[in-house]
């Protein structure tokens, strides 16, 4: 009898390794996809054929660099008509204001010159913009995309002769959810490989303030360098970018439990080696583990006999050797 009741009262033996919480530099993974930094459409803003061509597609163009020009048709003939008009209106209205000094004209008079003048002024600078608008230029620097007309053809004004877009910086542009963009800030590092196996990195420059209304997702851009224009727009890529450091610990998927009602946690033993149940939140991985939160900085975890104990069962507990010390700065997937 009293050695059956010293079996009774034997504590079940566990065997138990000490960890640590460290802090650990999230990251959140999105496919995603190239895009220009800026496309346009450039539109004609006066009509007339098409004269000459200076940019073929795929051409690197600069700022201020024509792309077609248009037949002036008769606007500089006009132009000359207006600029003899404005001297003649000139004249008038010096002539006019002279005669004032001696009383020989009125004020009414002088303000009707006046009005002549500038309604030739105006005139004038109208014809001088439809010249200018027959040069059809570049509003910034980048890659002709396509040009829609060939010498000859003929445009109207709001006809589109052109496409541009600037791949310098390269936008690699993609959608978080709802959960993860709170850990996001724009500023923060990313990293993409595109399809090609290609790295490049750079920094978040765009949050959506706005979720998608169907998706409930918020878009997100990171700009990166792309001297020379060497990355395209349109590949596909899977984008990682740096989200909130957490304090968590790095423990092996097959460490975890499940509580009855299938809560996800783990089994320690506390200063009086008795069992205790933590819930815990899985935010990240790495080749180390599952980095966990909603436990004590430190802990001794059951990593043998958890499943032959019960919450606040006293165990004789075995340290066995603990993992290695690992850096206190981890990156999370």
């Amino acid at each position: 009898v009293v050695a059956g009741s010293q079996a009774e009262n034997r504590l079940v033996q566990v065997r138990i390794q000490e960890f640590a919480a460290r802090q650990i530099q999230r990251e959140v993974v999105i496919s995603a996809q190239t895009e220009p930094d800026r496309e346009i459409d450039i539109k004609a803003e006066a009509e007339g054929s098409v004269r000459e061509v200076f940019a073929d597609r795929g051409a690197a163009i600069a700022t201020g660099a024509r792309i077609i020009t248009l037949d002036p048709r008769d606007r500089p003939v006009r132009l000359s008509e207006a600029q003899s008009l404005v001297k003649q209106r000139e004249l008038e209205f010096t002539a006019l204001s002279n005669l004032k000094s001696r009383n020989f004209t009125t004020e009414v008079q002088i303000a009707e010159a006046r009005a002549r003048l500038d309604a030739a002024l105006a005139s004038q600078k109208q014809i001088e913009q439809e010249i200018q608008y027959t040069t059809i230029s570049a509003p910034f620097s980048g890659i002709l995309f396509d040009r829609i007309v060939e010498v000859g053809d003929y445009v109207r004004v709001g006809d589109v002769v052109a496409r541009l877009v600037d791949l310098d910086p390269l936008v690699i542009s993609g959608v978080v959810n709802e959960r993860e963009v709170s850990e996001l800030a724009v500023g923060s590092k990313g990293k993409a490989t595109l399809i090609d196996g290609t790295a490049v990195e750079g920094q978040i420059r765009y949050l959506a303030p706005v979720a998608d209304a169907s998706t409930r997702s918020f878009k997100l851009e990171v700009a990166v360098d792309n001297p020379g224009n060497t990355l395209r727009a349109g590949q596909t890529a899977e984008l990682t970018v740096s989200a909130n450091a957490v304090v968590a610990h790095t423990l092996s998927a097959g460490l975890l439990s499940l509580a009855d009602d299938g809560t996800i946690g783990v089994k320690v033993v506390d200063n009086q080696d008795l069992v205790k149940f933590y819930p815990v939140s899985i935010v990240g991985s790495s080749d180390a583990g599952m980095h966990v939160t909603g436990l004590p900085d430190y802990i001794r975890l059951i990593t043998v006999g958890q499943g032959f104990v019960t919450e606040g069962q006293r165990v004789e507990p075995i340290l066995v050797s603990s993992p290695e010390s690992a850096s206190s700065y981890e990156r999370a997937d």
